[in-house]
Protein backbone atom coordinates (compact mmCIF):
# COMPACT_ATOMS: atom_id res chain seq x y z
CA UNK A 1 0.00 0.00 0.00
CA UNK A 2 0.95 3.71 -1.01
CA UNK A 3 1.49 5.71 2.65
CA UNK A 4 -1.42 8.01 2.52
CA UNK A 5 -3.38 4.79 1.84
CA UNK A 6 -1.69 2.87 4.93
CA UNK A 7 -2.59 5.78 7.18
CA UNK A 8 -6.54 6.26 5.96
CA UNK A 9 -7.05 2.49 6.09
CA UNK A 10 -5.29 2.20 9.89
CA UNK A 11 -7.91 5.06 10.64
CA UNK A 12 -11.03 3.51 9.12
CA UNK A 13 -10.15 -0.01 11.16
CA UNK A 14 -9.66 1.59 14.18
CA UNK A 15 -13.26 3.40 13.97
CA UNK A 16 -14.31 -0.46 12.67
CA UNK A 17 -13.08 -2.06 15.54
CA UNK A 18 -14.82 0.45 17.73
CA UNK A 19 -18.04 -0.49 16.50
CA UNK A 20 -16.80 -4.11 16.58
CA UNK A 21 -15.77 -4.95 13.11
CA UNK A 22 -12.34 -6.65 12.47
CA UNK A 23 -11.68 -4.91 9.19
CA UNK A 24 -9.10 -6.98 7.44
CA UNK A 25 -7.47 -7.17 3.70
CA UNK A 26 -8.14 -9.85 1.46
CA UNK A 27 -6.07 -8.29 -1.19
CA UNK A 28 -4.29 -5.41 -1.76
CA UNK A 29 -1.35 -4.48 -3.98
CA UNK A 30 -1.00 -6.45 -6.87
CA UNK A 31 2.34 -6.87 -9.47
CA UNK A 32 1.45 -6.23 -13.44
CA UNK A 33 2.82 -9.83 -13.12
CA UNK A 34 0.52 -11.41 -11.10
CA UNK A 35 -2.12 -10.02 -13.16
CA UNK A 36 -0.90 -10.99 -16.13
CA UNK A 37 -0.92 -14.72 -14.76
CA UNK A 38 -4.80 -14.07 -13.50
CA UNK A 39 -5.39 -13.25 -16.96
CA UNK A 40 -3.22 -16.14 -19.12
CA UNK A 41 -4.88 -18.29 -16.58
CA UNK A 42 -8.08 -17.87 -17.13
CA UNK A 43 -7.75 -16.93 -21.15
CA UNK A 44 -6.70 -20.47 -21.58
CA UNK A 45 -9.39 -21.64 -19.46
CA UNK A 46 -7.53 -23.00 -16.93
CA UNK A 47 -9.10 -21.03 -14.16
CA UNK A 48 -12.80 -20.74 -13.45
CA UNK A 49 -14.64 -17.90 -15.22
CA UNK A 50 -18.09 -17.56 -13.78
CA UNK A 51 -21.14 -15.78 -15.80
CA UNK A 52 -23.14 -13.16 -13.38
CA UNK A 53 -25.15 -15.86 -11.28
CA UNK A 54 -21.48 -17.06 -10.41
CA UNK A 55 -22.15 -20.50 -12.85
CA UNK A 56 -18.56 -21.71 -14.49
CA UNK A 57 -18.49 -20.98 -18.00
CA UNK A 58 -17.04 -23.51 -20.70
CA UNK A 59 -14.52 -21.85 -22.88
CA UNK A 60 -15.24 -24.35 -25.94
CA UNK A 61 -18.57 -22.99 -26.14
CA UNK A 62 -17.78 -19.27 -26.28
CA UNK A 63 -15.82 -17.48 -29.06
CA UNK A 64 -12.42 -15.44 -28.38
CA UNK A 65 -14.77 -12.20 -27.81
CA UNK A 66 -17.03 -13.65 -25.42
CA UNK A 67 -14.32 -14.87 -23.14
CA UNK A 68 -12.93 -12.05 -23.48
CA UNK A 69 -16.06 -10.07 -21.76
CA UNK A 70 -16.56 -12.94 -19.49
CA UNK A 71 -13.02 -12.43 -18.07
CA UNK A 72 -13.64 -8.47 -17.60
CA UNK A 73 -16.84 -8.77 -15.98
CA UNK A 74 -14.59 -10.05 -12.45
CA UNK A 75 -10.49 -9.43 -13.76
CA UNK A 76 -8.87 -6.53 -15.02
CA UNK A 77 -6.01 -6.35 -17.85
CA UNK A 78 -3.17 -6.44 -16.98
CA UNK A 79 -1.89 -3.16 -16.70
CA UNK A 80 -5.20 -1.66 -16.09
CA UNK A 81 -6.30 -3.21 -12.30
CA UNK A 82 -6.23 -0.42 -9.78
CA UNK A 83 -5.00 -2.88 -7.64
CA UNK A 84 -1.45 -1.84 -9.11
CA UNK A 85 -1.67 1.61 -7.27
CA UNK A 86 -1.14 0.95 -4.27
CA UNK A 87 -4.71 2.53 -3.49
CA UNK A 88 -6.94 0.13 -3.83
CA UNK A 89 -8.11 -3.17 -1.22
CA UNK A 90 -10.50 -5.78 -1.17
CA UNK A 91 -12.10 -6.23 2.70
CA UNK A 92 -13.51 -7.95 4.60
CA UNK A 93 -15.27 -8.65 8.51
CA UNK A 94 -13.17 -11.34 9.92
CA UNK A 95 -15.05 -10.90 13.31
CA UNK A 96 -18.14 -12.08 11.25
CA UNK A 97 -16.38 -15.49 10.12
CA UNK A 98 -15.10 -18.72 11.71
CA UNK A 99 -11.81 -19.92 11.25
CA UNK A 100 -12.47 -22.04 8.55
CA UNK A 101 -14.65 -20.11 6.49
CA UNK A 102 -13.77 -19.81 3.00
CA UNK A 103 -13.67 -16.45 1.67
CA UNK A 104 -15.39 -16.20 -1.82
CA UNK A 105 -15.45 -12.55 -2.40
CA UNK A 106 -18.55 -12.17 -4.00
CA UNK A 107 -22.04 -9.84 -3.68
CA UNK A 108 -23.70 -12.44 -1.48
CA UNK A 109 -21.49 -12.32 0.79
CA UNK A 110 -22.31 -8.73 1.49
CA UNK A 111 -25.83 -8.41 1.15
CA UNK A 112 -28.75 -9.69 3.08
CA UNK A 113 -27.64 -12.35 5.06
CA UNK A 114 -23.90 -12.70 4.27
CA UNK A 115 -21.69 -12.65 6.62
CA UNK A 116 -20.26 -9.28 5.91
CA UNK A 117 -23.43 -7.42 5.27
CA UNK A 118 -23.23 -5.11 8.88
CA UNK A 119 -19.56 -4.21 7.46
CA UNK A 120 -20.91 -3.13 3.97
CA UNK A 121 -23.60 -1.18 5.16
CA UNK A 122 -21.31 0.88 7.54
CA UNK A 123 -18.39 1.10 4.73
CA UNK A 124 -21.57 2.66 2.49
CA UNK A 125 -22.90 4.70 4.81
CA UNK A 126 -19.53 6.13 5.56
CA UNK A 127 -18.92 6.55 2.20
CA UNK A 128 -21.66 8.48 1.01
CA UNK A 129 -21.83 10.91 3.60
CA UNK A 130 -17.62 11.01 2.59
CA UNK A 131 -16.42 10.56 5.79
CA UNK A 132 -14.85 7.02 5.07
CA UNK A 133 -10.93 8.55 5.82
CA UNK A 134 -11.12 8.85 1.85
CA UNK A 135 -11.77 5.60 0.79
CA UNK A 136 -14.83 5.05 -2.08
CA UNK A 137 -15.96 2.23 -3.80
CA UNK A 138 -15.23 2.68 -7.74
CA UNK A 139 -17.16 -0.29 -8.64
CA UNK A 140 -20.08 0.55 -6.34
CA UNK A 141 -22.84 -0.24 -9.45
CA UNK A 142 -23.17 -2.14 -12.13
CA UNK A 143 -22.99 0.03 -15.72
CA UNK A 144 -22.15 -2.70 -17.96
CA UNK A 145 -18.67 -3.71 -17.57
CA UNK A 146 -17.21 -4.96 -14.33
CA UNK A 147 -19.50 -6.50 -11.61
CA UNK A 148 -20.21 -3.96 -8.79
CA UNK A 149 -17.80 -4.96 -6.02
CA UNK A 150 -18.97 -4.08 -2.48
CA UNK A 151 -15.48 -5.51 -1.05
CA UNK A 152 -13.40 -3.08 -2.76
CA UNK A 153 -12.44 0.34 -1.71
CA UNK A 154 -10.27 3.14 -3.09
CA UNK A 155 -8.02 5.61 -0.98
CA UNK A 156 -9.14 8.71 -3.68
CA UNK A 157 -5.99 10.85 -3.27
CA UNK A 158 -3.71 8.10 -3.67
CA UNK A 159 -5.03 6.70 -6.64
CA UNK A 160 -5.62 10.54 -8.29
CA UNK A 161 -1.72 10.12 -8.32
CA UNK A 162 -1.80 7.00 -10.61
CA UNK A 163 -4.99 6.77 -12.84
CA UNK A 164 -3.36 9.70 -15.20
CA UNK A 165 -0.68 7.53 -16.28
CA UNK A 166 -2.53 4.62 -17.62
CA UNK A 167 -3.57 4.73 -20.77
CA UNK A 168 -4.06 2.27 -24.10
CA UNK A 169 -0.63 3.20 -25.77
CA UNK A 170 1.56 2.80 -23.26
CA UNK A 171 0.09 -1.04 -22.60
CA UNK A 172 -0.33 -2.55 -26.42
CA UNK A 173 2.97 -3.16 -26.62
CA UNK A 174 3.35 -4.96 -23.54
CA UNK A 175 0.48 -6.79 -24.43
CA UNK A 176 1.97 -7.76 -27.80
CA UNK A 177 5.34 -8.85 -26.36
CA UNK A 178 7.29 -5.97 -28.39
CA UNK A 179 11.16 -6.68 -28.54
CA UNK A 180 11.51 -3.17 -26.55
CA UNK A 181 9.96 -4.74 -23.15
CA UNK A 182 12.51 -8.09 -23.34
CA UNK A 183 10.73 -9.79 -20.32
CA UNK A 184 6.92 -10.18 -21.59
CA UNK A 185 5.62 -12.16 -23.86
CA UNK A 186 1.90 -11.79 -25.68
CA UNK A 187 -0.71 -11.56 -23.86
CA UNK A 188 -3.09 -14.90 -24.32
CA UNK A 189 -6.01 -13.47 -26.19
CA UNK A 190 -3.85 -10.38 -27.22
CA UNK A 191 -4.84 -9.50 -30.57
CA UNK A 192 -8.49 -10.29 -29.79
CA UNK A 193 -8.18 -7.59 -27.02
CA UNK A 194 -6.06 -5.41 -29.10
CA UNK A 195 -8.47 -5.26 -31.60
CA UNK A 196 -11.17 -4.02 -29.36
CA UNK A 197 -9.48 -1.98 -26.79
CA UNK A 198 -11.41 1.10 -27.47
CA UNK A 199 -14.53 -0.76 -26.55
CA UNK A 200 -12.87 -2.72 -23.91
CA UNK A 201 -11.43 0.47 -22.29
CA UNK A 202 -14.63 2.63 -22.20
CA UNK A 203 -16.66 -0.38 -20.54
CA UNK A 204 -14.11 -2.15 -18.67
CA UNK A 205 -11.74 -0.04 -17.39
CA UNK A 206 -12.43 2.56 -14.81
CA UNK A 207 -9.54 4.64 -13.99
CA UNK A 208 -12.25 7.50 -12.10
CA UNK A 209 -11.04 8.86 -8.77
Amino acid sequence: MGPDTVVAWQRLRRRGQALGFDLTIASGFRSYARQRMIWDAKAAGNRIVVDGKGRPLQRASMSDGEWIDAIMRFSALPGTSRHHWGSDLDVYDAAAIDDGYRLRLEPDEYTGDGPFAALSDWLGDCISRDDAEGFFRPYAEDQGGVAPEPWHVSHRDTAQGFSPAVSAELLVPLWRGDPQWPETSPLALGESVIDRVAELWGRFVNLGC
